[in-house]
């Protein structure tokens, strides 16, 4: 069991007592009822936390079909063919077809978390958005585009948001941006090609081009290098330079998990704390 999950399971129980406690108001109660109207609006959000924990295992079913087509060998007689799902296909479409389900189910659980959290401990605005839920890198992350320029905005309480950015930017913003690509974009973004090829000896290779193109867009360096700021991971430690897309993603992944444990904990036990030393007069 990860680290994440384990810290999904145990904020989902907490939530949920919350939410057990918040609901006996007692009937001396000198505080608004508002106040528990809110709390038990919050802490109901352990039913999407514990409904998000079994998505887990899709993602990891989803990164070993990757890791198979990784290690694909081709059909007898058809050295451009792969057998994937038990369909014959070109490696291209095979690599497509689970990068992209992989990619699906991670942002899944991120959004979802993302939700959790920004719920629970960011500012007003963005703890009570009607129209969408809190995201990862539009909110948490506190980066959005206005008038063609970056903005960054302090969206945690108790200064989170300086945390989250400071240590986890870089790797959220590359593994964001590769999803959107391949949700979105397909095979290539405007006349640049994601991959080295098509072939199986191109396995996962990034094309120079892209690399370029996702340092750009990321908010990277030109030539080949990663930021040196905004992540936890060392210049001698980031798989970047290898090219290699699944060591990138499983790298980065792993430090938006990380990311996401430390969080989580601080949010949710942020809010049981709250509840606790407010509704503390009306416990004795």
């Amino acid at each position: 069991m990860s680290n994440l999950e384990k810290q999904m399971k145990a904020s989902a129980t907490a939530l949920q007592e919350a939410w057990n406690n918040a609901k006996n108001v007692p009937l001396t109660s000198s505080l608004p009822a508002k106040c528990y109207e809110q709390w038990l609006k919050r802490a109901e959000m352990h039913y999407l936390l514990t409904g998000t924990i079994p998505i887990l295992v899709a993602r990891d079913a989803a990164w070993k079909i990757v890791q198979d087509v990784a290690i694909a060998q081709a059909v007898k007689d058809k050295p451009k063919t792969v057998r994937y799902a038990s369909i014959e296909m070109e490696f291209a479409v095979a690599r497509h077809l689970a990068l992209t389900s992989f990619v699906s189910v991670t942002w899944s659980i991120y959004d979802r978390l993302a939700n959790v959290c920004g719920r629970l401990s960011s500012i007003g605005e963005v703890g009570n958005h009607q129209k969408q839920n809190p995201k990862l890198c539009e909110d948490l992350l506190g980066e959005t585009e206005e008038l063609g320029k970056r903005r960054k905005r302090d969206t945690m309480g108790f200064g989170g948001h300086l945390h989250i950015y400071a240590a986890y930017a870089w790797p959220i913003k590359v593994s964001y941006k590769i999803r959107n690509w391949l949700v979105h974009e397909g095979y290539e973004e405007g006349s640049t090609s994601l991959f080295e090829g098509e072939g199986i000896h191109d396995r996962f290779m990034l094309h120079i081009d892209a690399i370029q193109h996702l340092q750009k867009v990321c908010g990277g360096e030109h030539d080949g290098k990663k930021k040196g700021e905004a992540t936890c991971v060392s210049e001698e430690d980031d798989c970047w330079l290898h090219r290699d897309l699944l060591r990138i993603l499983e790298q980065y992944n792993n430090e938006i998990d990380t990311m996401f444990a430390a969080l989580l904990k601080w949010s949710v036990d942020s809010f049981v704390g709250q509840i606790k030393a407010f509704a503390a007069r009306d416990q004795v």
